[in-house]
C-alpha cells in the first residue's frame, strides 16, 4: 500500500511538471511572437501613418483620404511610391535573428537615443509601433523593437526583409521635402496660349511664341522670326507636358537663397494656357567642384529654380534646358 501510494504521488508530480513545462513552452512562444509580429499583412486597411525621426527631430504624419490618395496631415500632395515602399516593408518584413543576450541592453539603451518612430494605424485605430534602429554591422539586418497594444518588446531583434539585402532604416523618414510632389505644371499643346523666355546669359536667344486660332508667331527681341520649321515648332510645344523638379533644397541656408532671389534670373520661363498660367525664375549654380576656385564655371547638370510660391528647387538641364533653349530647335538655321 506503502509502496502504491509513492507511486501514485510520483506520477501526480511528473503529469504536474509536464502541465508547467506546457504552459511555460506556450508562454515563451507567445513571447517570441509578441517580439518579432512586425508584420502588417493587410495594408490596405493602413489608413494613417505616424513618423518620428530623432535623428532630425522631425514628425511626418500621413493619411490615405476617401479616394485611397495619400496626402500629408493638412491635405498636401506627396509622393505615393515612397508610401507604398512603406508598405511593402510593413509586409515582406522578417525576422534574421536575435540581438544576443550580453548584447541585448546596451542595444536597447542605443536605440532609445537615436531610432526612428513608426506608428501604424488600421481603420483609425492604432495597431503597431515599430522603433527602428541602426543597422548590424554587416549592414544586412536592422535592430528593431515592437510596440501594440497588448505590450511592448523589451529587447531588440534584427529584422529584415524577403527579397531585399540591405538595411530598412532608409525606408523611413520624417523629412517632410522628401515627401513632398515634385510636379511644377504640365500643359497639352493645345492648351498653351504664349510662351516667353528671357534668356539674360544669351539676349538674342530670348523668344516669345503666340498662338492664334491654329497659326503660331514667334518673335525675338522685337522682331518675328521668319525661318521656323513647324514640325520642330509642335514637337518643342508638346514638351510643355509633365514637368517636375529634381529635388527640393537641402544645401542653401536661408541667406543663401535671399542672396540668389535678389538678382535678376538668369532666365525667365513666363507661360500663359487656356485657363492657367506658370512663371518659373531659373538661375545658374557654382559647379560645386570649383566653388573653392576664382572661376565662373556654372554646373553642367542642375540650375537653381525658384516656383511660384517661392520656394527654391533643384531642376536639371535634361528636363527644364529643352524648354529654355527652344531657338536651337524651331529655327532653321
Amino acid at each position: 500500500m506503502k509502496k502504491l501510494i509513492i507511486i501514485i504521488v510520483g506520477l501526480g508530480i511528473i503529469v504536474g511538471l509536464i502541465i508547467v513545462a506546457n504552459n511555460l513552452s506556450t508562454d515563451a512562444k507567445a513571447s517570441d511572437t509578441s517580439l518579432i509580429a512586425f508584420s502588417v499583412k493587410d495594408t490596405a486597411a493602413v489608413d494613417r501613418l505616424e513618423i518620428y525621426d530623432s535623428y532630425k527631430d522631425m514628425n511626418m504624419t500621413l493619411e490615405r483620404n476617401e479616394k485611397g490618395i495619400w496626402t500629408d496631415e493638412k491635405g498636401n500632395c506627396v509622393q505615393q511610391e515612397i508610401v507604398k515602399m512603406m508598405l511593402e516593408t510593413m509586409v515582406k518584413i522578417t525576422l534574421k535573428g536575435y540581438v544576443p543576450k550580453a548584447a541585448r541592453e546596451n542595444m536597447r539603451k542605443m536605440m532609445m537615443a537615436k531610432h526612428k518612430t513608426v506608428k501604424i494605424f488600421k481603420n483609425g485605430e492604432w495597431v503597431k509601433t515599430w522603433y527602428v534602429g541602426h543597422a548590424t554591422q554587416d549592414h544586412m539586418g536592422t535592430h528593431m523593437l515592437l510596440e501594440t497594444p497588448e505590450r511592448r518588446s523589451d529587447h531588440p531583434v534584427i529584422m529584415g526583409m524577403k527579397g531585399f539585402y540591405g538595411i530598412l532604416d532608409p525606408r523611413f523618414f520624417a523629412d517632410p521635402r522628401r515627401f513632398a510632389c515634385t510636379d511644377l505644371f504640365s500643359f497639352e499643346r493645345t492648351d498653351l496660349r504664349k510662351i516667353e523666355v528671357i534668356n539674360r546669359v544669351y539676349p538674342q536667344e530670348s523668344y516669345i511664341i503666340r498662338r492664334s486660332n491654329d497659326h503660331y508667331e514667334v518673335s525675338s527681341q522685337g522682331r518675328e522670326i521668319e525661318d521656323i520649321n513647324e514640325d520642330n515648332l509642335l514637337f518643342y510645344l508638346n514638351g510643355f507636358e509633365d514637368i517636375h523638379y529634381n529635388q527640393p533644397n537641402y544645401t542653401l541656408s536661408r541667406r543663401q537663397i535671399d542672396s540668389i532671389k535678389n538678382q535678376p534670373p538668369d532666365y525667365e520661363l513666363n507661360i500663359k494656357g487656356v485657363q492657367q498660367s506658370y512663371e518659373l525664375d531659373l538661375y545658374r549654380r557654382s559647379n560645386p567642384e570649383q566653388e573653392d576656385q576664382d572661376s565662373l564655371a556654372y554646373d553642367k547638370d542642375y540650375l537653381w529654380g525658384v516656383k511660384e510660391d517661392g520656394k527654391l528647387v533643384r531642376m536639371q538641364y535634361y528636363s527644364i534646358g529643352p524648354l529654355i533653349q527652344g531657338k536651337t530647335v524651331f529655327v532653321n538655321n
